[in-house]
């Protein structure tokens, strides 16, 4: 199993912990850096993968699923899943680089991020785990109920900057949109303000506030007037407004039935065919019927 010096020192630390008897919720805090560890004894617990540890790392629109999923492996299974952020380029990155076992991720890999694992020696596999939605939201004041793809592509390129050029109120829209590193991001950016790489020389406008995580998205919408952005499916609350995108409300229904506009798969990368147990082992569980049943219940849509 791969692992850098420092994320070794971590996991020594809380497999020590694990045979004290206690039960970790992470190595880390906040959505950027959340872990997972079992709360069983795995000296004493029988199960197949005791004393074995699992990293991932990347996006965090998988990140609360993700530890929903190492957190049922691992009381059936035993071992120790660790979950990070990071992005899904941070994740993808982490996996060609040998930090991690396994990179999710909320958007396909790149040509060139394929080139690079090849120069390192791998031979990167992907693995779709669920599909999701991107829900649109907006500031609770803001009364627009439905935009569409083009509204939503100036809306973002700086285009449209006042709510009223969209039947909104005379007041300036608050652009909220992800970072560089987000896969989230990345794929709004292709399928809504290129409007599906049609329009490739469209990009953020340089007045969009840029955000690392679906949660600071959230506090950013909830606690501010006239904003805007977009999150992953399961994010999406009932504090929350979001609006319709073509006249369809995001939904598991919606996306799974292809009806809704924004929705994508959602991914795992590992270093090649040839897995550790372990990895494996959680693989087939995340896509089996307790994994899809779990995510599911997170707000996404099953694969089967």
């Amino acid at each position: 199993m791969r692992k850098n010096n420092f994320i070794s020192l971590i996991c020594a630390t809380v497999a020590f912990l694990i045979v004290a008897g206690l039960s970790f919720a992470g190595c880390g805090t906040g959505e950027e850096n959340a872990s997972s560890a079992g709360g069983l004894d795995s000296h004493d617990s029988g199960l197949p993968y005791e004393g074995e540890e699992l990293v991932l790392s990347g996006s965090t629109t998988l990140l609360q699923v993700s530890g929903a999923w190492a957190d049922a492996f691992m009381k059936e299974y035993g071992g120790t899943v660790i979950i990070n952020g990071g992005g899904s380029g941070g994740g993808i990155a982490d996996l060609i680089n040998g930090v991690t076992d396994l990179a999710n991720a909320s958007r396909q890999i790149k040509d060139e991020e394929l080139d690079a694992g090849k120069n390192a020696g791998y031979d990167i596999q992907e693995y779709t785990v669920l599909y999701d939605g991107i829900a649109v939201i907006v500031s609770s004041n803001v009364p627009v109920e439905d935009l569409t793809i083009e509204q939503l592509s100036k809306i973002y390129t700086g285009e449209i900057t006042n709510w009223k050029e969209v039947g909104g109120d005379d007041v300036g829209i608050v652009v909220v949109a992800r970072d560089s590193s987000s896969g989230t991001g990345e794929y709004f950016l292709e399928e809504v303000v290129q409007m599906g790489k049609t329009l490739e020389d469209n990009d953020y406008s340089e007045n969009a506030l840029r955000l690392q995580s679906n949660a600071d998205v959230v506090n950013q919408i909830k606690d501010n007037d006239h904003m805007i952005s977009y999150i992953g499916l399961g994010y999406l609350g009932q504090s929350l407004k979001s609006v319709k995108v073509e006249g369809v409300e995001a939904s598991v229904e919606t996306v799974k039935d292809g009806s809704y506009p924004i929705s994508r798969g959602l991914y795992v990368y590992s270093p090649s065919k040839e897995l550790e147990p372990i990895a494996g082992a959680y693989l087939d569980f995340v896509m089996g019927d307790d994994g899809q049943e779990i995510g599911l219940e997170e707000g996404f849509v099953p694969i089967n």
